[in-house]
């Protein structure tokens, strides 16, 4: 990975870089930000360029360090990543998975923790980074370099350590080997356990502006430029989300079907229908349901954007256009702080595992109530 492929984050790049040729690379670092911003590919690229023997303005990606990390087998960077424990297949730690680990990050580094989980076998199940991880770290990290320069662990979402893990790395983390770098990438930083946050120095990431996800879609993925806008527009900052909304499987169509039918049947009040529709879509799957209450979000957004703009500024296609001009009367100021509130709680509850039926069943019921205040 280098840092002309990682999406937008200029400013980003210009300080990791200067650190690297200034020589002041903190021995522990935390990339920051939300699931999809590029932190994760953020660490490839500044840990190749550290390793890399021919850089300039980037690395080069042609000598053998660089090759190595772009395989993801560099036998001085060591990655760690939750793992769904399973004493049946022998799965302790993230080198019984690193195979399936190279192969997700492989097509892009922008991943999800909801995919691997789905990757891992057990979609409703989710991997955590046990004590069995830190007992490897301390044993790879206490080894000689075998290309002569930095050692380097990459750890995606440090917050799935345990108590026990954590405890276990603290020291490692506060008196490293020489050029020994911790580089952990997390989409949820306040979970991280407290000794570990207020060891790392930490660099924030933001999200990234639909234009750039857009122009992402078209040049790298040949996306129609329309379908790339309204995708962009959908991903909501992440760029893991917008590939994913671009599988056939799990395509914007189908959530705009989806939540057509689910809006008639809260308007019309129609129970038995709904519990027909709550059964249908809880057979879709966690991952599917969680998108789809992400597009929700975002059809009532635009819906109370359209009040105001007059369709000038929502980037939309035709047939969600189309719906929306008929059903943004129903979304105004008396509702829509509320209906905001019901869907982000229910994707809350969604994502700990909550019994999507019911769950479904129970946000339809408040939607019914709220689209009535006009």
């Amino acid at each position: 990975m280098l840092f002309k492929d990682v999406i937008a984050q200029d400013e980003l790049k210009k300080q990791l870089k200067a650190t690297i040729v200034n020589r002041k690379v903190s021995h522990a670092q935390l990339f920051s930000g939300n699931e999809g911003c590029g932190h994760f590919a953020m660490a490839l690229a500044y840990t190749q360029f550290l390793l890399c023997t021919n850089k300039k303005e980037d690395s080069c990606g042609e000598c053998s360090s660089c090759l190595k990390l772009q395989q993801l087998s560099h036998p001085d960077v060591h990655f760690s990543f939750p793992v769904q424990l399973a004493k049946a297949n022998k799965v302790e730690s993230s080198d019984d998975l690193i195979t399936p680990f190279r192969e997700m990050v492989g097509p892009s580094a922008y991943i999800g923790f909801s995919k691997w989980n789905n990757i891992q076998g057990n979609k409703n199940k989710q991997g955590i980074i046990a004590v069995k991880e830190s007992e490897a770290i301390i044993k790879k990290l206490s080894l000689k370099s075998f290309e002569g320069g930095y050692k380097v662990l990459i750890m995606w979402l440090p917050e799935q350590m345990n108590k026990e893990a954590a405890n276990k790395l603290l020291k490692l983390i506060e008196e490293p080997p020489k050029e020994t770098l911790f580089i952990f990438v997390s989409d949820q930083p306040e979970k991280i356990i407290d000794t570990i946050l207020s060891r790392l120095q930490r660099i924030n990431f933001s999200n990234l502006p639909a234009n750039k996800i857009e122009g992402a879609l078209v040049d790298r993925y040949n996306i129609d430029s329309q379908q790339a806008a309204s995708i962009a527009t959908l991903a909501d900052g992440s760029f893991h989300r917008a590939l994913t909304l671009t599988k056939q499987d799990n395509n914007v169509d189908f959530y705009l079907t989806e939540f057509v039918n689910w809006m008639r049947l809260c308007y019309s009040r129609n129970i038995s229908d709904t519990i027909d529709w709550v059964d249908h879509m809880a057979a879709s799957g966690r991952e599917k349901q969680k998108e789809f209450l992400l597009f929700t979000l975002e059809m009532f957004r635009q819906s109370i954007l359209g009040h105001y703009s007059k369709g000038t500024l929502t980037v939309l296609s035709s047939d969600q256009q189309q719906f929306l001009n008929k059903f943004s009367p129903f979304i105004n100021h008396l509702n829509i702080v509320g209906l905001n509130e019901v869907i982000n709680q229910a994707y809350y509850h969604l994502e700990r595992n909550a019994n999507p039926k019911i769950l479904l069943l129970d946000v339809s019921l408040k939607i019914y109530a709220l689209l009535k205040k006009q």
